[in-house]
């Protein structure tokens, strides 16, 4: 006998243990099936294990369904399990993002999950999305992430000295810093509460650890900070071998670590920069930069064990400390953080036919895993897949590298995988990469097909095909534009600002985009005018990336005509670019709620900026 939403009894639903995840859960399934009709006979009953590891048994008859988590939280997982098999999706934020399909069955057996990375964590970067942080929360939690790791982009600062958040977006741009620190001082006891009856891991902070050492210090005490080839420089994180910035550092830690309390994992990194940032000092010139991060990494992991001793910090390796530190010894309470930002996104991170991934990147992560291979649970990946920063406004659905990069991250060992989520826009309709996320996170075999026919009938309705072969072409494009090739990095710049070193990539470059463009354009003008479902939003969400993929496709092309002499080309692509960049800018401030402005308003200086510069070369 096959079930359905309909057959159930919402008023039967009991559990075997007073814990407040399986109360919430009982609670989410009575909410659920009320809402779906439910008038039938069928009992559900929750029990639990005590492991610390959240995967699930259901065991389904035709008058009765048991969930047993191996955790309260894996009981929770089984009850959002039975919930999709039953017709339920939840495909974006908020009440909107809440879908249901019916008609759909679960037959009677017994079934068994449990989740590829045991740590699955949504990373919210950024201030308007902090905003939001209970829909976003109440998303995570119902398509399985277990843990949320509220970070900001900008970082925010330390002391304000009382000052208010501006509430417009001209204030806020003005800013041009964030605000995470006073939503957690407001709402920070909330979000531990809503978090904990998820039964949620929460993570915290960002690139903090220079706001621990004043820069006004600098005129008194300037030992303290990093020496460089002219002398005492006060930009730029500390002189990890100065006593007097030790003992400064220890002392804001712990205010640091007791003002923001409830966190699983602290993240204090140095500034987010690409080289030039360490000092060059007798004693601190031997280390490498991961080397000196680690030892500042150690003096704040010695604090956190007096102030929580359950809780951990975590050592990132990114940018110039990519590399896995030699020396010193990570501590007890020090866990391991890869964020592979300059990699090449149109292949999965372990490609042998991508030189920058397998044999850069992920042989990078490798040696990170036997820097801490004595640590448990300690190799944690911090990836880019909804970070509309580093993609310039877009989404990239990731079709067929995520799933990749998920499994080779499960053999690498991957303890947490995590996905940042940070935007200079609100993301308009269903939130497809943060959702495949987090299918992959949980199976890292998922099956893109499959999962993408259902994201799209729950979201699409009947033109869930149509939206179908869109994402397929928008994947296919979006490989091709992603794609770095042999161009080099302009040092302090994001990769997808690309080079023109050499410059027969660059020239290739040029038509591959080219070709991208063509496939996205003609690939969206095949939607219907009205789609179903949520695909009205998801047109205006189209209208942002073409915007964004077109101005860079054309000032890549009016770049590589500069250099090779062919002015008119050059200009009829750079009049081009001009335009769609204007139309972004136009949506932004049609569209754009005020908090978003610290990151889009510096998003368009900076394409502008790029902009003018392919213009100097033609005029």
């Amino acid at each position: 006998m096959a079930l359905r939403a309909s057959d159930f009894d919402p008023g039967s639903i009991v559990h075997d243990s007073a814990d407040g995840v399986l109360a919430f859960a009982a609670a989410e399934l009575r909410e659920h099936l009320t809402g779906a009709g439910a008038a039938g006979t069928v009992r559900i009953s929750l029990a639990t294990g005590t492991r610390a590891t959240d995967g699930f048994v259901v065991t389904a008859a035709p008058s009765a369904i048991v969930i047993t988590g191996e955790s309260p939280r894996g009981t929770l997982n089984g009850a959002y399990w039975l919930l999709e098999k039953l017709g339920f999706a939840w495909v974006r934020p908020g009440q909107a993002g809440t879908r249901f399909v019916p008609g759909l069955a679960l037959a009677d057996g017994e079934y068994r999950e449990r989740p590829s990375f045991p740590r699955r964590t949504l990373i919210l970067g950024n201030d308007a999305l902090h905003d939001d942080w209970r829909d976003w929360l109440e998303f995570a939690s119902r398509n399985r992430y277990n843990s949320l790791f509220v970070h900001d982009t900008p970082p925010s600062v330390l002391d304000r000295g009382g000052a208010s958040r501006p509430s417009t977006a001209e204030g806020l741009a003005s800013d041009g810093r964030g605000w995470m620190f006073e939503l957690w001082d407001a709402d920070g006891a909330a979000i531990c509460r809503e978090a904990a009856r998820r039964g949620v891991a929460l993570q915290f902070g960002g690139h903090h650890l220079p706001g621990l050492l004043s820069r006004q210090l600098f005129a008194e005490h300037p030992d303290w900070f990093p020496f460089r080839t002219e002398g005492r420089d006060a930009r730029y994180n500390l002189c990890t071998s100065s006593p007097g910035a030790i003992r400064e550092v220890r002392a804001r830690a712990r205010e640091f670590f007791t003002r923001f309390s409830g966190a699983a994992v602290y993240h204090l990194w140095a500034d987010d920069i690409t080289g030039g940032g360490w000092c060059s000092c007798d004693d601190c010139g031997r280390l490498s930069p991961s080397d000196q991060a680690l030892r500042a990494t150690n003096v704040l992991a010695g604090v956190l064990a007096e102030v929580n001793p359950s809780a951990v910090i975590a050592h990132l390796a990114y940018h110039d400390t990519i590399a896995p530190p030699r020396e010193p010894t990570p501590a007890g309470n020090v866990t391991a953080l890869y964020a592979p930002r300059n990699r090449n996104y149109a292949f999965p991170i372990d490609d042998e036919t991508c030189s920058r991934n397998a044999a850069g990147h992920f042989a990078e992560l490798l040696g990170l895993r036997d820097t801490f291979a004595a640590r448990a649970e300690s190799l944690a990946v911090f990836e880019y897949y909804s970070d509309a920063v580093l993609f310039k406004w877009m989404a990239p659905p990731s079709l067929r590298v995520l799933p990749a990069d998920a499994r080779a991250y499960c053999r690498a060992g991957v303890h947490d995988f995590g996905n940042l989520a940070v935007t200079p826009r609100p993301w308009v309709g269903p939130a497809w990469h943060a959702w495949w996320f987090a299918r992959c996170a949980w199976n890292a075999e998922a099956d893109a097909s499959a999962e993408l026919a259902g994201f799209c009938r729950a979201s699409f309705g009947e033109d869930a095909d149509t939206f179908v072969r869109l994402y397929e072409d928008l994947d296919s494009a979006y490989r091709s534009l992603l794609d770095l090739g042999e161009l080099e990095r302009i040092p302090r710049h994001d990769v997808l600002d690309f080079s023109d070193t050499p410059r027969s990539a660059l020239t290739r470059k040029a038509v591959q985009l080219r070709e991208a463009i063509n496939t996205m354009n003609g690939a969206v003008s095949h939607l219907p005018i009205v789609p179903g479902g949520l695909g009205s939003a998801f047109r205006q969400d189209l209208a942002v990336q073409l915007a964004a993929a077109n101005h860079i496709a054309c000032r890549v092309s009016a770049w590589e005509a500069a250099l090779a002499g062919r002015r008119e080309e050059a200009e009829t692509a750079l009049s081009l670019a001009r335009f769609h960049l204007s139309a972004l800018g136009d949506w932004d401030h049609t569209h754009t709620p005020p908090g978003y402005a610290n990151l889009s308003r510096g998003m368009l200086r900076a394409a502008a900026w790029h902009t003018e510069r392919v213009a100097g070369l033609i005029e």
